[in-house]
């Protein structure tokens, strides 16, 4: 049966799994299903850190079901959507936008094969970690006379860089995980990509929720904005952040007990 699980820890890790054996394709259901996971676990405070991993295994998501997708062509003929259509009109840009503004860490576990709307949604996350193996990652909608869909052509060419971007959009390319971190398209590589995204999370959650949250917001920020405005928004963060009576306590622990600023007892 095609789903989205939803796993709570009392670490304050949740971890939403995608499962559809034996193809480990996202269907239309799914991604309404996982739409409604991600806004929930957004609103919910006792989640500090949220992984998205495949549900079978080296799968994260083979890319969306193509008969499906043929079926959307037919009805877009049918009945042309609007030439003004904004971004919110997608339920893809609704949930990944969704993920980047959540005010906490989300992390890709790519256990296995990833491309198409698979990569778009890790490429939605905040940190992408590939478990090594034989498989591809990447972006090859060309394949099918489309442009990727879910944000892909936009979140990859603010990752890569345009013409990096081009080459591999163009050439519908794929690359297993070695590679795909060399090339950035991952962060990082490990045996086990979600035993290693459990781990990092666990760190997180020992950082404070809003020093996190404040560093997400900025660094979106400068990317979205120009520089000036975007250095506006960091000041304004900082302010907020001196004003916590966490940062004071953090600061006054750091001087009192004369610990050094990177040690782990200063993290919340």
């Amino acid at each position: 049966m095609a789903k989205v699980d939803v796993e709570l820890k009392d670490t304050g890790i949740a971890v939403l799994r995608f499962v559809n054996p034996p193809t480990g394709l996202l269907t239309g259901a799914m991604a309404v299903e996982l739409d409604g996971h991600i806004r929930q676990l957004a609103e919910d405070a006792a989640v500090r850190v949220l992984i998205l991993t495949g549900g079978q295994p080296e799968c994260f998501i083979r890319h969306f079901d193509v008969a499906e997708l043929a079926s959307a062509a037919d009805a877009v003929r049918q009945a042309p959507p609007p030439a003004d259509a904004e971004w919110h009109s997608s339920l893809f840009h609704r949930m990944t936008r969704c993920l980047e503004q959540m005010p906490k860490p989300t992390v890709a576990a790519i256990n296995g094969v990833c491309m198409g709307v698979g990569y778009e949604i890790a490429l939605a996350c905040d940190l992408r970690i590939a478990s090594i193996g034989d498989y591809p990652i990447g972006l090859p909608e060309v394949n099918i006379g489309i442009c990727p869909g879910g944000g892909g052509t936009v979140r990859m060419t603010r990752l890569l860089g345009l013409t990096r971007a081009l080459e591999m959009l163009y050439m519908g390319q794929t690359f297993v995980p070695v590679r795909a971190a060399e090339l950035g398209l991952v962060n990082w590589t490990a045996a086990d990509a979600l035993a290693e995204a459990m781990v990092l999370a666990g760190e997180l959650t020992r950082r404070s929720a809003a020093a996190l949250a404040a560093i997400k917001q900025v660094c979106h920020a400068s990317v979205n904005l120009d520089i000036e405005r975007a250095l506006t928004v960091e000041q304004r963060v900082v302010n907020t952040r001196m004003a916590s009576g966490e940062m004071a306590e953090l600061m006054r622990q750091m001087h009192e007990l004369g610990l050094d600023i990177r040690d782990v007892r200063l993290r919340k």
